[in-house]
């Protein structure tokens, strides 16, 4: 046997999370096969369009003293508008493999996960991959079986949305990604770049609570109470976009991160969920509100201590009529909340 494609197999199940999972999966092909780049596409849905963006992308440089390769990881997303090839992979479900100029190949791979193309991966090389293709299927299997184990195990079994135990672990990603921008921005020689660092510095997150939603399984029963958390979570899928984080946190509390928008965006994007809700009517309960309290991420803030703000702003919702948003940072410079002491948890 060969042991270094048992040991890429050790490593890459040895993940416990989809996100460290993906970087794996790209890192452990590097070593595997002479690549000069590896990318990670998927198509995202942002509630008005779909687009095409590179979430991941490795490259491979040669130092012509030392002979060594350097790895180079860099991180989107980044919106790809024209790719007729990547788009041919996700509508078809097939590999790509054609020669460019100057004598580079590239080969692309649809990633499978539940039936579906939910990715697709780019491959450049100087050299011919011919003798690489059973095992780069192979892996590839590999890496859809496990794949398909992680969302099992990361998901809400009713919502499919993620559950509670990988809050934690999605604030973290989405917190680096943040720094990551930052650092970027701040290095970055355009002063227009440097500009943009503030407004779009700050992430959010939102508490969602369904108003009344004991009333609605003790009036019709818990099947239809399940229906309605159902095609929530269907509204939620729609109104946010991909690179979002949704989370139901158990009972008929769902909690959104939003990934950085200035305020007022973060609160629009909010407000359409909100009023999709309100406007919709569900099979035989009727309308249904729910009620949001949302808050500044920062990347020194205690995760405990966002939840505690957030939920601090859905409980002034909830005692100001429902149906409505409230900003924790706006409630505090208002005067018509306390702030949240450090340390603050919540149990939700």
């Amino acid at each position: 046997m060969d042991h270094s494609i048992l040991n890429s197999v050790i490593k890459i199940t040895n993940q416990r999370d989809v996100d460290s999972l993906e970087y794996s999966l790209v890192a452990t092909l590097a070593e595997m096969i002479p690549v000069t780049d590896i990318s990670v596409y998927k198509m995202v849905d942002d509630g008005y369009q779909t687009q095409l963006e590179q979430t991941l992308h490795l490259a491979m440089k040669l130092d012509p003293k030392t002979g060594d390769k350097d790895v180079l990881w860099s991180q989107g997303p980044i919106v790809v508008h024209k790719d007729p090839d990547i788009l041919n992979c996700f509508n078809t479900a097939l590999k790509v493999k054609f020669d460019e100029q100057q004598n580079t190949l590239r080969l692309i791979i649809p990633i499978v996960c539940d039936n579906k193309v939910v990715a697709a991966l780019d491959i450049k090389s100087n050299s011919d991959l011919s003798r690489y293709i059973k095992t780069l299927e192979a892996m590839m299997r590999i890496y859809e079986n496990y794949l398909f184990i992680l969302n099992e195990s990361e998901r809400d079994k009713l919502t499919g949305l993620f559950n509670r135990r990988t809050f934690d672990k999605k604030l973290d990603r989405l917190l680096q990604v943040q720094r990551n921008k930052q650092l970027h921005l701040v290095e970055s020689k355009s002063d227009s770049e440097k500009r943009s660092l503030k407004p779009y510095s700050e992430a959010w997150l939102a508490i969602v609570d369904v108003d009344h939603f004991k009333m609605v399984n003790d009036k019709f029963g818990h099947v239809f109470g399940d229906g309605v958390l159902l095609l929530l979570s269907h509204k939620m899928k729609q109104c946010f976009r991909q690179s979002d984080y949704l989370f139901r946190f158990g009972g008929e509390e769902f909690v959104v991160i939003l990934e950085p928008h200035p305020q007022e965006q973060a609160f629009v994007t909010l407000d359409r969920f909100r009023e999709a809700i309100a406007s919709h009517t569900f099979p035989l309960v009727g309308k249904v509100t729910v009620s949001i309290g949302y808050a500044r991420i920062n990347e020194s803030d205690y995760p405990p201590a966002i939840l505690h703000s957030a939920d601090k702003a859905l409980y002034y919702a909830k005692e100001n009529g429902r149906n409505c948003i409230y900003n924790y940072e706006t409630l505090v410079g208002d005067g018509a909340i306390e702030a949240t002491p450090l340390g603050a948890s919540i149990g939700i």
